[in-house]
Order: structure tokens, then C-alpha cells, then sequence
């Protein structure tokens, strides 16, 4: 997918299709960025001078093409343009060369040079979204008019071969040879920031990538989301998914879709964290966030969790028909298999409840990976009808799900046009736990990436790390603080960038997969720290199914779990 900026387009009328186009540049590979209404405005002589390229595309590899856009009829009488009203209009061919030239002097003025377009290539294009190809070839354009450089409604599928086309036809540049684009990527990230971004004021250079791929991981989950559109008519389902499959969020959007027609949800999960982050992140009118022990409290009203009689309170409000809600959807549903909870049946006596209404659904998100809090998987989800599996990972870079999974006997599922992302840094710590951890933080920082999380393997008390957290469990980084947590505690929820700490040979090898958890919580950035000797590393890859190098077996364990040794 293109880095689209803005990632959602500007204003526009509908009768240009310029909303239609922007979703088919999307398509372009994930090494374009395109631009859309692209402004460039002068000041001369007291007088402001404006013009706008309805979308720039850029490639590194390829140059940049100045797109003008026109739909609807258009017609040419006599060298005059006009649209299908009768009413004159500019010849598109004519402004989009032109606004390519005003682009090109400004690179050139910028840089006071032209080391710049001497290899980078730059075109213009026009895109006729109402006009067919067929059309196209009944129609005599202009000289100045190529058909070479004509998209059509055609395009509006996916316009990859068509842009690429245009980018390999020959250009002169004055003076010189034919160009043939060839930027560094330092000189495309200047020209980004010092000629393409600034125009439209939106991005921080150091966070353009950033953004993109926050953008690119959410609209893999509207792909995922796919899913309840399938699910339309079933009013009972158990969905499983690998971590950062998006069963979270898809969970999200099936409450949201029955929360805007006026029904009540009741939203369950087991990790006090999970719930307050949804309650604060996706407070939604008609959705109500509860753990199962919080759920118990709050209709038992009890301090502590009382399932026996919750079963009671719940008999009575499904045979009054007085159950306060319509649908139940349940996120982390693995971690309902302790037995206070199974002993009970209550997942099965809200679900029995929720049935019984005409029109109650009754939803379960669950991953049968990551068994932390339960040793069984809970009985409901066994016996359920309606079993479907997330296999698509749209959380996390590709680099990073393999590090997360290699531990596992199976290997995660990737979109074809996931992130690759970089590699994960590992480190072993020796005397020096304090330093490595402070080193990794700075490494984050210096990306421009602000959301840290500290995940650890072992429980707070037997962390290495608990003699540097404050009161409130943070940790402190030259005098800053850090959220530091667990991995049990963390399940469910994610953050930009993760640390995972006190990584033992028992976490990396264990039955509960705490790496597993720990490490796909990780969106873009992931680095890890063991506290592992060197006869660990061996036992741990062997049992792994790696190869040790020798007299190197920390490097061999970085290596077969895909990370950079630092």
C-alpha cells in the first residue's frame, strides 16, 4: 500500500472522482508516497500566486509525476477545452506540465541547483476517470497530448501498471543525458522534507514512517473486520487468532456496529489493564467494559468476586427476561478456564441468556496460544458450534512476529504487503542490566518513537529491574518514566515499542510462552533482554531445533530467533 499524505483526502467535490482515485493510488506498492492537492503558492510582487496538482507521486527509484485529474465529459474544440456543461476549461495536459515545471524550479531553488533533477526523473500525467480506454482510442487529442501518458476509468481498479509505464518513459534534462532516476535515501528524505512534506504542514520529519505504518496496520484491520460482515447471521461464534491477529479490535467493531443501533453491549475480558485501557481508549455509549471479576462485583455487589452467586443473580434475570443487555462479546477468552469460573458454567449461562432474546449475539476472541492464566481451555469455547480461525497478523512488522513466534512450533501469517520493519535487538546482560536497559530506551527515542513499554517475563517482585521502578512501577530513565509491567498483566494490549526484560531460558522455553505473549506486543519496534549464560543458550537452541555456532552461542540464539545481537 502507497504512504497516502493525507492519509485520508483533502476536501474535494464528488463529480471530480477524486476520492475514487486517491483509494486507487492506495494500491501503488508500499515504495511510493503519493500526494494529494498538492499546493504551491508564491508571493510576487505583493500579488499571491497559487496552483495545485490534484496528486504528486513520488519514487525514489522512479522520480515524481505531477497527476492532473479530470472527470466527467470533457471535450476539445479547436484547441479549447471544455467541460460537459459547455463551460471552458484549462487543458489538462497543459496545466499538469506546468505545474510540473513550478515543482521542478522549486527543487531547483531550493537547492540553488540542479544535482537534484539531474537524476530524478519528472513527468506529467493525466487521469480521465470517466473515460474508457476504448473511448480513449476513438478520440484525436492534441500533439501536446500523448496517449502514453493518459490513465483511464480503468485504472481506477489499480493503477500500478499504468503509473509505471508513464515512470519509464524516457526525460531529458536540459543540457544533459536522458534521466534515470537514482536518489539516495538521504537525498529522498530531504527531498520529502524540504520540498513535499513541508507544503502541507502535517508531519514531523522524524515520524513520516511512523505514521504511515500506524496507518497501514489499521487498515489491515478493516480488511480483518471482514470477518463480522461474514458473521452477519450468526448470533453465536468463537473466533481464534494468533497474537496480533486483530481479534481485539474486531471485537471493538462488533460492539461498536450494535452500540450505534441503540443496544447494549456488554464487553468482557480477564486483565484489569485490558479493561481500562478499552474503557479509556474506546469509551463507547451503550458498551460497558467489565472483567469477568468486576462484572461479578458490580451485579452481585460484592467486593470480591462471588461466582456462585452471580450463577444465582443470573438464573433470576434470564427467567424475569430483565438481562440489561443484548450482546455479549468476549475478548481473551482462553483465561475464562480457571476453575472458579468453569465450575459455575457462567460463560454458558450468559450465552444460554443472550440466546434466548430474539436478536442477541454472543461473540468469544481467543488464542489458543497463550494459556497464562488458565491451565484448560474453557469448556464453552470446546463445545461451540461456530468455530473460526484469524490466521492474518496486522499488528505487528513482519520481522517482529518472526522473532515472536520462533519459539513456537508454527510461524505466523502474513499479509503479502505487511511491513517488513527491522530487525529486534537482543542483548545479555551481565553486570550491567542498568545500562542495556537505558541504551535500548535511547535507541527507541532516537527514532522519534514516544510510546515505550517495558514488558517483563517474571512477576515485578523477582524482576532484575526492581530496585530501579518508582512507587508507582515505572521504571525511571534519566529521570523520566517508563511504564514497566508484566507479561500476564500485558496480554491483550500492545505498544509501539516493547522491551521485553528478564528473559530466562524458563520464559523463552516454558509451556505458558511468555515470550510469545511478550514479544507480539510489540507494533513497530521490539527489543529484547536475557538473562541467559552461555550453557543456556545452548540447551535453548537445541531444544529450539537451532545450530550453535562455536564459542558463540548468544550469537547463535540471536540469530536463530531472527535478531540483531547488540
Amino acid at each position: 500500500m502507497a504512504i497516502m499524505i493525507p492519509s485520508i483526502p483533502n476536501e474535494y467535490t464528488p463529480a471530480s472522482r477524486e476520492g475514487e482515485m486517491f483509494q486507487a493510488l492506495k494500491k501503488l506498492p508500499d515504495y511510493y508516497y503519493v500526494f494529494h492537492s498538492f499546493r504551491m503558492i508564491d508571493i510576487i510582487n505583493s500579488d499571491w500566486k497559487e496552483s495545485e496538482i490534484d496528486f504528486v507521486i513520488f519514487n525514489r527509484h522512479k522520480g515524481i509525476m505531477c497527476l492532473e485529474a479530470k472527470a466527467g465529459q470533457v471535450q476539445c474544440i479547436e484547441g479549447i477545452w471544455y467541460y460537459a456543461s459547455g463551460i471552458e476549461m484549462h487543458d489538462p495536459f497543459n496545466q499538469a506540465n506546468t505545474n510540473k515545471w513550478k515543482l521542478k524550479n522549486e527543487i531547483y531553488n531550493f537547492y540553488h541547483n540542479n544535482d537534484i533533477l539531474q537524476h530524478c526523473k519528472m513527468l506529467s500525467a493525466v487521469w480521465f476517470p470517466s473515460l474508457t480506454k476504448k473511448g480513449l482510442s476513438k478520440i484525436v487529442l492534441p500533439t501536446h497530448a500523448p496517449t502514453e501518458i493518459v490513465l483511464t476509468a480503468e485504472d481506477l481498479t489499480d493503477p500500478t501498471e499504468s503509473i509505471e509505464r508513464i515512470f519509464q518513459i524516457s526525460t531529458p534534462c536540459k543540457g544533459y543525458s536522458p534521466v534515470t532516476t537514482e536518489l539516495t535515501k538521504n537525498e529522498s528524505d530531504l527531498l520529502l522534507r524540504n520540498i513535499l512534506c513541508p507544503s502541507f504542514n502535517i508531519l514531523p520529519s522524524k515520524t513520516i514512517e511512523l505514521d504511515y505504518k500506524k496507518e497501514k496496520f489499521n487498515s489491515l484491520i478493516k480488511e480483518q473486520c471482514s470477518l463480522l460482515n461474514y458473521l452477519e447471521d450468526q448470533r453465536s461464534a468463537v473466533i481464534n487468532g494468533a497474537a496480533g491477529t486483530g481479534k481485539t479490535m474486531i471485537a471493538l467493531e462488533k460492539a461498536r456496529r450494535h452500540a450505534v443501533k441503540g443496544e447494549k453491549v456488554l464487553f468482557l475480558c480477564f486483565n484489569v489493564k485490558l479493561k481500562e485501557y478499552l474503557e479509556c481508549t474506546y469509551k463507547t455509549p451503550n458498551v460497558d467494559y467489565y472483567t469477568i471479576d468486576g462484572f461479578a462485583c458490580r451485579m452481585c455487589n460484592t467486593p470480591v468476586a462471588d461466582f456462585n452467586q452471580l450463577e444465582s443473580v443470573l438464573l433470576d434475570l434470564g427467567a424475569n427476561h430483565s438481562f440489561p443487555y443484548m450482546h455479549i462479546v468476549i475478548d481473551e477468552g482462553q483465561d475464562f478456564g480457571q476453575n472458579r469460573i468453569e465450575e459455575t458454567d457462567i460463560i454458558q449461562l450468559l450465552e444460554e441468556i443472550i440466546l434466548s432474546t430474539e436478536k442477541g449475539t454472543f461473540y468469544v476472541f481467543y488464542d489458543k496460544l497463550q494459556m497464562i492464566q488458565s491451565f484448560k481451555m474453557p469448556q464453552f469455547i470446546e463445545n461451540a458450534d461456530c468455530r473460526l480461525t484469524l490466521y492474518k497478523n496486522c499488528r505487528n512488522t513482519k520481522k517482529i512476529a518472526e522473532t515472536s513466534f520462533k519459539p513456537l512450533a508454527t510461524g505466523p501469517k502474513l499479509f503479502d504487503f505487511a511491513i517488513p520493519g527491522t530487525l529486534p535487538n537482543i542483548s545479555f546482560i551481565e553486570n550491567n542490566e542498568k545500562e542495556i536497559l537505558d541504551n535500548a530506551i535511547d535507541k527507541i527515542f532516537e527514532k522519534g518513537i514516544t510510546n515505550i513499554q517495558i514488558v517483563s517475563c517474571a512477576t515485578q517482585n523477582e524482576s532484575i529491574y526492581n530496585e530501579y521502578l518508582n512507587n508507582d512501577g515505572d521504571f525511571i530513565y534519566k529521570g523520566k518514566k517508563v511504564k514497566f509491567t508484566t507479561c500476564r498483566k500485558f496480554k491483550g494490549l500492545e505498544a509501539d515499542a516493547v522491551i521485553l526484560v528478564d528473559v530466562t531460558f524458563n520464559a523463552l522455553c516454558d509451556k505458558y510462552k511468555l515470550f510469545y505473549v511478550g514479544a507480539s506486543r510489540a507494533r513497530l519496534e521490539l527489543s529484547i533482554i536475557c538473562n541467559m549464560s552461555n550453557e543456556e543458550c545452548v540447551t535453548a537452541i537445541k531444544l529450539l531445533g537451532g545450530i550453535v555456532k562455536k564459542n558463540n552461542p548468544k550469537s547463535s540464539l540471536a540469530k536463530m530467533l531472527g535478531c540483531n545481537l547488540d
